[in-house]
């Protein structure tokens, strides 16, 4: 399957800045072909990197989010992430298709049930009419489109600028609320100068990429970073 979901390329000047959904999986081809183990490639990435870093996901306030990096997190990493690549404004995003928020339905109707207005309270004695099922949060071709599989996990493919990393231009719930959809799980430019992975169990963020890269991350006082060696025992 070839081409695009939204048509790349298609914004024009003061429209709204969010990913554009592929339906096209090519971009991630070269990931596919790589000789790693799939647990490397969902947690740190592709092989060849000249250095591998975790990035805890731990903000202020000293919380640490399962397999979810926060808006805090996110917009500094992106900012190291844009200097370091020729490409910076075409970049690839994976988002797991598993997330709640995602689907329609029962599957989020407890997510919303209390983000609108609240009950008239004449109403409160009678039988409350039940309210309609709330539609995925995209629309029905992307939902229905290809997905990338990565050990064992499928993923929305998407693509757009670093900078809007995470602005997945998702529906609002019927109540004009609007989802909390997940970080990205999957980052990379068009010139594969680096790759990000956020795996749905982890606590951390894998970042591959130059030596230069890795050195301003570590000494950016917003992240905490470590070191990480680029084999299985080490993710233990």
């Amino acid at each position: 399957m070839s081409g695009n979901i939204l048509g790349r390329g298609a914004w024009a000047p003061g429209d709204p800045m969010t990913l554009r959904p592929l339906a096209d999986l090519s971009p991630a081809e070269w990931l596919l072909r790589d000789d790693a183990s799939p647990q490397l490639l969902a947690q740190l990435g592709p092989s060849g990197f000249a250095s591998y870093v975790r990035v805890l996901h731990e903000d202020i306030g000293g919380t640490r989010d399962e397999g979810h990096l926060s808006d805090t997190l996110l917009a500094a990493l992106c900012e190291h992430l844009a200097r370091h690549t020729t490409s910076p404004d075409d970049c690839f995003f994976g988002l797991w298709e598993g997330y709640g928020q995602i689907h329609g339905g029962d599957a989020v109707g407890f997510l919303s049930r209390f983000s609108g207005p609240p009950v008239w309270p004449g109403r409160i004695f009678g039988r409350e009419k039940p309210p309609p099922p709330e539609p995925p949060a995209f629309p029905a071709g992307v939902m229905a489109g290809p997905l990338l599989r990565l050990h064992d996990l499928d993923h929305f493919l998407f693509a757009g600028s670093i900078r809007d990393a995470g602005q997945w231009g998702a529906a609002t719930y019927r109540s004009g609320a609007p989802r909390d959809i997940n970080s990205p799980n999957l980052m990379w430019p068009a010139d594969h100068a680096w790759f990000v992975t956020t795996n749905i169990d982890q606590h951390w963020t894998g970042v591959a990429g130059s030596e230069a890269l890795i050195d301003d991350l570590l000494r950016d006082d917003r992240l905490e970073v470590v070191r990480q060696r680029y084999d299985e025992g080490a993710l233990r």
